[in-house]
């Protein structure tokens, strides 16, 4: 049976033009009801799926049916003329997104330098080394499924009695097509509902500072795409760019319309075929020469997964990261390593790299903002990947491949003049795409749907506070809270990220947050009543406030004064440093020995007895606000959390958050009360442990801490809500 020449290949035209109908309906129903079409994504998600449930079945079958035929001579020919061409594909793309990454200029100075070792950590045996195969598959964990069927792909070729079980695999093949066949039935259906709900939800302040990744990433991956990959591979068989772009149509518009380069898989099998009979090469072995390499190419010609090397490169300017010459030398070989597999393998990518990288957490979500567009530029080129190494090492299998230098360095070099060219116009012409992450804490804003949700009044710093509410007859501030329906939450708001205001002036932070949380469990309103570091406990005696937030250290002469919850935050102790002089505070020796360094102290009795110890021959200053520091040119560094250092960082460019390298123990976060709050602090340590069970805890340090901001109640730009005025309150 002829499986590569399935019938989702014949009327591709056709079905083209369905899809691009469904496609173009679908923007067109995002743009009318807006983010109503968020109701439409169950249907695409399960389009989706039913889309890429053929994919393992018909990739392992591929490859035990492939090899497990083929004699042992037949496979070392394979593997003897094919290797170089995935090598060669290889090369070819990371070298590009190394030359397209000239674009990002080089940053002023880094975010955060970290000198402790990475807390995460990548299994490369589960992901490369075959165990339990069904475990392997539930993990995504391609290249280990790929090692698998390729080991007893050869093993089977040693086994006398097959047949059964080859035609078992050519039946499951079979299968996992005609399912496919019906899926791509109902493409127009599922790529209406999935362009709908794009166009519907999506927000254009999800990729504010993301434009120049996108914009290099997207020419580059259509250059090579539709360009010079194509041109190379004329270069090295009898085909016409224009007979090789035709057959392909079909492939590149269900992949791209889908955004699955796996849609592609038969149509380009069939094209494969096509090519080799119309050249007269039609063995008994071509349907599984060219089914093996297709099957090899989906995992290891992933090219558009390449793309992370640029992501990184993006990340290192984005988040002023400063890499190292090792580094860089490094970054290559790990990419190429770590995105083997599907298109997924890029997400896990990613994670892997942040963390060898010391990329700021968060960089995973980053990147899925980016994939809104870059998807259709890394299915492309993902699909050329596999139509470039299944092709050729398939025609290098029959020796009909021949090399012209003339004709395979001409487009390659024209490609790098090309690539280079853009670069160097963007870096010129278009300086208002270099855009730093300088200001995301000051632009963050809570929930609307937690703001909406409780009453809440903000006392600013030098307004008369609310009178103290304290009677005698009321024994516990947890009574008193219920008596009166109202909880008073004392604050400072120069600590980012955990209370400060924003640029609309609104405060915010981690534990402004928690409070809200607090108050609508409590069902009961807010007062933000503000307080000075010096005052904090006579303030909390003298009952003026029920609970003291703004990332409060807790030290031993607090605690005997005041009960406080159990700590729901620790911090690594940081310095603030302009970026000019970060690289001299790496390590303690290095800290200790720079006495003509000037440090500056936030007014915390906590910082200026940490700072009195560590640097008794320094210069210091003492500072109300650490927001001082960007126009107090007479401090070198600043000594605070690392959590704190990071976020003002990137808030204010020059400065850098340093760690150093056994510069001592974290320093412990928690809430304090008043010395009759007993009941409330029980309450609080057991509010927060079940803040933990749920998962508001994470998704509050992901906001906070990490900077990942998540979408609140605002809603997009529609046409029945803004011109027709439909479905509004």
């Amino acid at each position: 049976m002829n499986v590569g020449a399935p019938s989702a290949g014949q009327n591709t035209g056709k079905l083209a033009v369905r899809v691009l109908i469904g496609a173009v309906l679908g923007i067109l129903t995002g743009l009318i009801i807006g983010d109503y079409a968020a109701y439409l994504e169950f249907l695409g998600k399960a389009y989706v799926q039913l889309l890429a449930m053929c994919v393992y079945p018909y990739l392992v079958a591929s490859l035990l049916h492939g090899l497990g035929k083929m004699d042992s001579l037949t496979a070392r020919l394979m593997l003897k003329r094919g290797w170089f061409i995935f090598a060669l594909a290889w090369v070819i793309i990371l070298a590009a997104m190394m030359v397209l990454s000239l674009v990002f200029p080089k940053p002023l100075a880094p975010v955060a330098i970290v000198n402790d070792s990475a807390n995460r950590s990548v299994d490369f045996v589960s992901i490369f080394v075959p165990g339990n195969i069904f475990s392997d598959l539930s993990k995504n964990y391609i290249p280990a499924v790929v090692a698998f069927t390729m080991l007893y792909g050869v093993a089977i070729q040693k086994v006398n009695h097959k047949d059964t079980l080859l035609n078992l695999m050519e039946t499951v093949k079979s299968a996992s097509l005609t399912i496919w066949n019906w899926v791509v039935w109902i493409a127009p259906l599922g790529v209406f509902a999935l362009f709908a709900n794009v166009a519907g939800t999506m927000m254009m302040t999800e990729i504010e500072g993301l434009l120049l990744y996108i914009i290099v990433f997207l020419v580059g991956s259509a250059l090579f795409t539709f360009w010079i990959l194509p041109l190379l591979i004329t270069s090295m068989v009898p085909l016409k760019y224009r007979e090789l772009m035709k057959e392909l149509e079909g492939a590149f518009v269900l992949a791209l319309v889908t955004t699955l380069s796996v849609a592609a898989l038969p149509i380009i099998t069939q094209a494969i075929e096509k090519f080799l009979r119309d050249r007269n090469i039609n063995d008994s072995r071509m349907n599984d020469v060219v089914g093996t390499n297709i099957s090899l190419a989906y995992p290891f010609a992933q090219l558009g997964n390449l793309g992370v090397l640029l992501f990184i490169y993006f990340c290192n300017f984005f988040y002023k990261l400063d890499f190292t010459l090792a580094q860089k030398i490094l970054l290559p070989p790990l990419t190429l390593v770590s995105t083997i597999g599907t298109p997924s393998a890029a997400v896990n990518a990613i994670n892997f790299l942040s963390v060898v990288f010391k990329v700021p957490p968060g960089t995973e979500d980053l990147y899925a903002a980016t994939t809104i567009f870059t998807r259709y530029g890394q299915v492309a080129l993902s699909v050329m990947g596999f139509v470039f190494t299944a092709l050729l090492a398939t025609f290098s299998f029959y020796g009909k491949l021949k090399f012209n230098p003339r004709k395979f360095f001409t487009p390659l070099g024209a490609g790098i003049i090309v690539l280079l060219g853009f670069t160097l116009v963007l870096r010129t012409f278009s300086p208002g795409l270099f855009k730093e992450r300088n200001l995301p804490y000051l632009q963050y804003r809570l929930p609307g749907e937690l703001r909406a949700g409780v009453s809440a009044v903000i006392y600013r710093p030098g307004q008369p506070r609310p009178h103290p509410d304290y009677d005698s007859a009321v024994h516990f501030r947890l009574d008193r809270i219920r008596r009166t329906g109202v909880l008073q939450v004392g604050y400072n708001p120069g600590i980012i990220p955990f209370c400060y205001f924003n640029n609309a002036g609104e405060l915010v932070g981690y534990d402004v947050e928690n409070m809200y949380r607090l108050a609508r469990d409590l069902n009961v309103k807010l007062q933000f009543i503000p307080f000075e570091w010096g005052r904090m406990e006579e303030d909390l005696m003298n009952h003026e406030f029920d609970i003291a937030i703004g990332g409060i250290f807790v030290t031993n002469e607090r605690l005997q004064a005041l009960p406080a919850t159990r700590p729901y935050f620790q911090s690594p102790l940081a310095l603030l440093a302009r970026g000019a002089i970060a690289r001299d505070l790496t390590t303690r020796e290095k800290v200790l020995g720079n006495t003509k360094y000037s440090v500056g102290t936030f007014t915390s009795p906590v910082l200026i007895r940490i700072s009195n110890v560590l640097f008794p021959e320094n210069h210091k200053v003492l500072l109300d606000n650490y927001f001082e520091l960007a126009s107090r040119t007479d401090i070198d560094f600043a000594i605070w959390t690392f959590e704190q250092a990071r976020a003002y960082a990137m808030t204010h460019p020059g400065f850098t958050a340093v760690i150093p390298a056994d510069f001592g123990s974290p320093l412990l976060i928690a809430y304090f009360m008043p010395p009759d709050a007993l009941p409330l602090v029980r309450y609080m340590d057991y509010w927060l442990q079940i803040k933990d069970t749920e998962g508001t805890t994470a998704m509050l340090k992901k906001r906070w801490m990490e900077g990942v901001q998540t979408r609140t109640q605002d809603h997009r730009w529609c046409l029945i809500r803004d011109v027709f005025h439909w479905g509004n309150s």
